[in-house]
């Protein structure tokens, strides 16, 4: 018996078909006609039967190819996350799971998507603190609600790793105190590049603490910011460590801090060691579209866990060094964990001295 037959025969044995299931609320509904005597109109029978079919429906999951939806640019440490999850959950499945790249307007394009999806559980959120968390902060008014529309389903990863301060290395400084008298001496010289909500909030708090002004150019895509910054025509650059890693080997980049220490790096600056009790908070989640049903969020909620807890899956995320320390939790503790590091952005976000436009 080949693995695919034995994955198929295992969903025979034990997860019903939406035919079977059909059938069986079919004969539950005969039951009680005939044990309370009941007369039932086969009209009102129809009603019920097709009322229950979108539940049915629904934990019938997957039925067909998954979407995972993410904002983020191929190649970036997210998008290389999510294809990791999508592997992974493909394993567990036995079904089709692919990502769907929809970088863009920081990550709403890929938002919008997803809160106007069927709430079939075939598409799904590969998301971040930036929109659950950063942008409630930010924005005044946002283009979707991270609570009303979507669906909390679990938690990927607790911690996605360093953030990098990086600097083209033609420049003279190699400390944020060199950055910071150098941009005294320079004004108007400094800029960074950033990509996402996480990275401009992070600029600002170093930019406050530092105390140097700091011209902040966003970009649409990391590969955009990436040649700018490799070309010398942006100062500084932020991003996950894990994708420019290779460049500061090479001597393309250098780093001047990391938000939390590298084992195998422990030369570069820490931000915890220059501002004691510095802390980013850090979260991927999976959440699905408004409206999906208990049953199904259970199911999928389920399933994650199983790939959150597989060895192969963590061994993998371990090469971009993210990780999750606290398992997918339930539904409600997602969206419990989702919550609580919306308020400690805010906290953060004071700090930086960034006010909502």
């Amino acid at each position: 018996m080949t693995p695919h037959d034995r994955t198929r025969s295992g969903r025979q044995g034990h997860a019903p078909t939406r035919v079977h299931a059909f059938v069986d609320s079919l004969a539950c509904c005969l039951r009680t006609a005939f044990t309370h005597t009941l007369v039932i109109a086969p009209a009102t029978l129809l009603a019920t039967l097709l009322g229950s079919a979108p539940a049915l429906a629904q934990t019938a999951w997957p039925s067909a190819t998954t979407k995972v939806v993410l904002g983020s640019s191929p190649g970036t440490a997210t998008d290389l996350a999510a294809r990791i999850f999508c592997d992974a959950l493909a394993r567990e499945t036995g079904t089709a799971v692919v990502t769907d790249n929809r970088p863009g307007a920081d990550g709403y394009i890929a938002a919008d998507q997803v809160a106007h999806a069927a709430p079939d559980g075939q598409t799904l959120f590969f998301a971040s603190q930036s929109i659950f968390g950063i942008d409630p902060h930010l924005r005044k008014n946002l283009p979707v609600d991270p609570e009303r529309d979507f669906t909390p389903i679990a938690v990927l990863v607790d911690d996605t790793g360093p953030t990098g301060i990086f600097v083209h290395p033609s420049l003279p400084f190699t400390s944020l105190a060199g950055m910071s008298a150098w941009g005294r001496a320079n004004p108007g010289r400094l800029s960074v590049a950033t990509i996402v909500p996480l990275f401009s909030v992070v600029s600002a708090w170093v930019g406050k603490r530092t105390g140097t002004d700091i011209l902040e150019v966003k970009y649409k895509s990391a590969p955009q910011a990436v040649q700018d910054v490799l070309a010398g025509r942006v100062t500084l650059y932020l991003d996950a460590w894990a994708s420019m890693e290779q460049n500061v080997k090479a001597g393309r980049l250098r780093a001047l801090a990391v938000s939390e220490p590298l084992d195998d790096q422990p030369q570069v600056q820490t931000l915890p060691s220059l501002y004691p009790g510095y802390r980013q908070p850090s979260f991927m989640v999976l959440a699905g579209p408004p409206g999906m049903s208990a049953a199904l969020v259970e199911r999928i909620n389920r399933v994650a866990a199983s790939v959150v807890e597989n060895l192969r899956f963590n061994q993998d995320l371990a090469r971009l060094r993210w990780r999750n320390t606290g398992g997918t939790r339930t539904p409600q503790g997602t969206a419990e964990h989702m919550r609580r590091a919306r308020a400690d952005w805010g906290t953060y976000i004071r700090e930086a001295g960034v006010v909502p436009e």
